[in-house]
């Protein structure tokens, strides 16, 4: 039987920019500590270097810790009993997601997107008022946000080797309408928002 082939350097730096993109959106990793990271990873001259990025991560997993995630998960499960959860998150990583129709956005909402292709329709959906903030994380990802007419965008988001397009207007929303405030980051990825009305 023979052996199966050695992965190269190239493929293993791949690998590891994989590894700690997934560790970034479970929040093992700052956005600076990403960055540096996938600095480190670009720059490494073998397999050693590449393994020691994520080694203290892999440590770190091992290790029990409280479910942070589902404890959010069962608050947001609660209050929609009452009505609109006040945060939400959807995660994304190597798959295609959709988010259509008419769905309740929360006050806060996470979208983490990693080498997937995504897409919010928020044209159906019902917005709560005063400011919805949307917090993305895109890492080599095509993600699209459908915007209705109308709706205020306020884009505070950060690029990096990334494209970020906003179609929406920036001016004042009526009042008492919602505004979405959208920060994070966008990084070797496309990110655009499009309003349904202009041919999205």
């Amino acid at each position: 039987m023979s052996n199966p082939p050695v992965p190269s350097l190239s493929q293993l730096r791949e690998r590891a920019i994989e590894q700690l993109s997934a560790h970034f959106a479970q929040d093992d990793l700052t956005l600076e500590e990403l960055e540096r990271r996938i600095e480190r990873a670009y720059r490494a001259e073998n397999a050693v270097e590449l393994d020691a990025l994520t080694a203290d991560l892999r440590a770190r997993a091992t290790l029990p810790s409280p479910p942070r995630l589902a404890q959010q998960t069962e608050v947001s499960r609660a209050r929609t009993d009452v009505g609109t959860p006040e945060y939400d998150r959807i995660l994304a990583v190597m798959s295609e997601t959709r988010r259509t129709g008419m769905w309740s956005v929360p006050q806060r909402l996470d979208l983490v997107s990693i080498m997937s292709d995504t897409r919010i329709d928020l044209s159906s959906a019902e917005l709560p008022d005063g400011v919805v903030d949307l917090h993305v994380r895109a890492v080599w990802t095509s993600l699209k946000i459908i915007l209705p007419p109308g709706l205020r965008v306020v884009n505070r988001m950060s690029a990096f080797m990334a494209s970020v397009n906003n179609d929406a207007d920036e001016v004042a929303a009526p009042a008492g309408g919602p505004v979405v405030r959208l920060t994070g980051l966008a990084l070797m990825a496309e990110v655009k928002l499009i309003v349904s009305d202009r041919g999205a």
